[in-house]
């Protein structure tokens, strides 16, 4: 699905990257964007994907309210 591309697949590329790219450079600063991408891919694995979805579904239900329902 499309939805879990973007929101699990790239950010597990960006931490793969991130951390390699941190342990290549021996540059620190690139260990907490790494892991922080990881975190979220746990969150994500843990029952994020529900929530994400949650929200998802509620901002496409309350841009067609806002639009004044088609008029």
């Amino acid at each position: 699905m499309l939805f879990d591309v973007i929101f699990f697949g790239f950010p597990v590329a960006l931490a793969i990257c991130l951390g390699a790219h941190a342990v290549r450079e021996a540059d620190k600063r690139f260990f907490l964007p790494a892991f922080s991408f990881f975190a979220y891919c746990l969150f994500y694995l843990a029952g994020g994907r529900d929530v994400l979805l949650w929200l998802t579904t509620a901002l496409i239900m309350m841009g067609g309210w806002a639009g004044g329902f088609g008029g």
